[in-house]
C-alpha cells in the first residue's frame, strides 16, 4: 500500500507491505460528541478574542474576575515560558481589563513565567510572549528553582513530594495562570495547574515530583490518559489546596497554525476538564486495540528533534509492547539546542540491559550511570531508555549526523524512508497490523 506523509512542502512517499493491516484512525469529533460537550466553547479561527472573552465572561467553579474585589490585593499572573506556543499577547490585555474592572492595581500586579528549570527569559522572549507594550509596563521577573531565598515549603502532597513554590504565589491574594492545554508525555495533557508545579516549583520538588513516572506500575508515556487515572497530574494539582489564594485559571487550545479554537476559564481543575474533553475532540484518533507496529510522521512539530520527539510519545499509546515505531522525523534544525551524551552504550548493549533488568530497575541503572544530569534531563534520559526496553525504534531522521544517532544511543536511523519500513517488515513479518499517524505532532490516539 502506498502512503505519502507532509513533509515540508512536499510529501514522503512510503510503500507499506500488502499483506499488513494498514489502519488510520479517524478523529473522535462527530455528531455523537457533540452531544457530550454542551457548555464547552468552539469557535472558527476569527473569532480568537471572543472565545477568549466568552471565557472570561462564564468561567466554570469562579466568578469572572471583573466582578471580584481586588483593590489593594497582591495579583501573580503566571504565564507558560517560551517552550510553549501559547500565544498569551492576543488576550493579554482582557485579563488586565478585567483585574482593573475589579479594581486591581497594576502595581500589585507581578507576572512569572512558569520556567520549572527552564532557561531565563530575556525581556524580548517575555515582549514576545505577553505583549511588548505589558512586558514593559508591568512588573515581570523570572522564576529560579535554585534560589532559597525565592521559594517557601507550603506542604507535602499525598505521594511524598515536598512542595516548595515561589514565595510570590505563596504571598498573593489572588492568583491567574494561563497556559495551554495539549497532549503532554507525563501529565497526559498540558495546562490547569501545571503552571505551578512544575512551573514555578524547586528543583527538588520537580525532581521528587517527576520521580512518580518511575513508581509502579510504570507508566513513562502518559500522553492522552485521563486525568483522574494520571497520579502524575493529580500529584501537582494538590498544590491547589496549599495556596491560600484562590487560582482563576485560562487555557486555550490551538489548531495546526497555532490559532486559538478553544479557550476555559475558571477554577484551574474544573476548567482543565472542560479544556481536555474539547482538546479529546480535535486531536484524538480513535483506535480499537493496541497495535503491533505505528508510522509516526513529526508534522507539523517538525522545526527540531526534541519537538519531532513528540509526535513517537503522543503515538506510543497505541502501541503494544515489543512493538515497532517506525518513525520520520523532518527535524529541521537537528538537535538545535539538545547536547548528546558523549558516553552512550551501543544500542544492542543497551536493549540487552534494560530487558534483562526489567521497567522497575531503569532509575537505578540510570542513577548508577548518568550522573550530574539536571531533573528535566534525568527524565528525558529514563524515557529513552523505556522506550529502548519497551519497543523497537527505526527512525528516519535525515538532519541528523552518525554520530549524533550514536550518541543519542536509542534508536536505529536509516538514510533512506523505505529501509525503516524494510527493517519494520523483517521484525514484524508479513503479516501485522499497523496504525499511520501521518500529524502526529498534533493528534494522539484514543485506544
Amino acid at each position: 500500500m502506498k502512503i505519502a506523509l507532509p513533509w515540508g512542502n512536499t510529501a514522503l512517499q512510503l510503500n507499506l507491505p500488502e499483506t499488513w493491516e494498514i489502519i488510520f484512525p479517524q478523529p473522535m469529533c462527530g455528531e455523537s460528541t457533540k452531544d457530550k460537550l454542551k457548555g464547552v466553547r468552539k469557535g472558527r479561527p476569527h473569532d480568537e478574542i471572543a472565545l477568549v472573552h466568552d471565557s472570561l465572561k462564564r468561567p466554570v467553579g469562579m466568578v469572572p474576575i471583573e466582578k471580584m474585589k481586588l483593590k489593594g490585593k497582591r495579583i501573580c499572573i503566571v504565564v507558560d515560558d517560551n517552550t510553549r506556543p501559547t500565544p498569551v499577547y492576543k488576550f493579554f490585555h482582557l485579563i488586565l481589563h478585567a483585574l482593573r474592572k475589579a479594581q486591581a492595581s497594576e502595581k500589585n500586579i507581578v507576572v512569572i513565567p512558569a520556567l520549572g528549570i527552564h532557561t531565563k527569559m530575556t525581556k524580548e522572549e517575555m515582549g514576545a510572549k505577553v505583549g511588548e507594550v505589558y512586558a514593559k509596563k508591568i512588573k515581570w521577573l523570572n522564576h529560579d528553582p535554585h534560589d532559597a531565598t525565592q521559594l517557601q515549603y507550603v506542604g507535602n502532597t499525598s505521594r511524598g513530594v515536598r512542595v516548595e513554590l515561589n514565595r510570590h504565589l505563596v504571598d498573593a491574594d489572588f492568583i491567574v495562570t494561563l497556559g495551554l492545554v495539549e497532549p503532554h508525555l507525563w501529565a497526559g495533557f498540558g495546562g490547569g495547574m501545571k503552571n505551578i508545579l512544575p512551573g514555578l516549583a524547586s528543583a527538588k520538588t520537580i525532581g521528587q515530583h517527576h520521580e512518580i513516572i518511575a513508581h509502579p506500575p510504570y507508566l513513562f508515556n502518559r500522553v492522552g490518559m485521563a486525568p483522574e487515572m494520571n497520579s502524575f497530574r493529580l500529584d501537582l494539582e494538590e498544590v491547589k489546596g496549599m495556596l491560600a489564594a484562590p487560582v482563576f485559571c485560562l487555557n486555550v487550545v490551538l489548531d495546526f497554525q497555532k490559532r486559538i479554537i478553544g479557550a476555559f476559564a475558571g477554577d484551574a481543575i474544573a476548567a482543565h476538564r472542560e479544556a481536555v474533553e474539547f482538546t479529546k475532540t480535535v486531536s484524538g484518533l480513535l483506535i480499537k486495540e493496541k497495535v503491533d507496529g505505528i508510522v509516526v510522521n513529526s508534522y507539523p512539530m517538525d522545526i527540531n528533534f526534541k519537538q519531532s520527539m513528540k509526535g513517537v510519545g503522543n503515538s506510543i499509546p497505541a502501541l503494544k509492547e515489543g512493538g515497532v515505531v517506525m518513525a520520520f522525523l523532518r527535524a529541521e534544525r537537528g538537535l538545535d539546542d539538545i547536547t548528546p551524551p558523549s558516553d552512550s552504550k551501543p544500542l544492542w548493549l543497551a536493549k540487552m540491559l534494560l530487558r534483562a533488568l526489567g521497567p522497575a530497575k531503569v532509575l537505578w541503572l540510570l542513577e548508577k550511570t548518568k550522573k550530574g544530569l539536571n531533573e528535566e534531563e534525568k527524565f528525558l534520559v529514563y524515557y529513552s531508555m523505556q522506550l529502548i526496553r519497551a519497543y523497537e525504534l527505526y527512525f528516519y531522521v535525515p538532519t541528523l549526523r552518525d554520530e549524533e544517532v550514536k550518541r543519542l544511543g536509542f534508536f536505529e536511523n536509516f538514510r533512506e524512508p523505505q529501509l525503516v519500513i524494510e527493517r519494520a517488515k523483517k521484525r514484524l513479518g508479513k503479516h501485522a497490523k499497523v496504525a499511520v499517524f501521518a500529524q502526529a505532532g498534533a493528534t494522539f490516539p484514543i485506544v
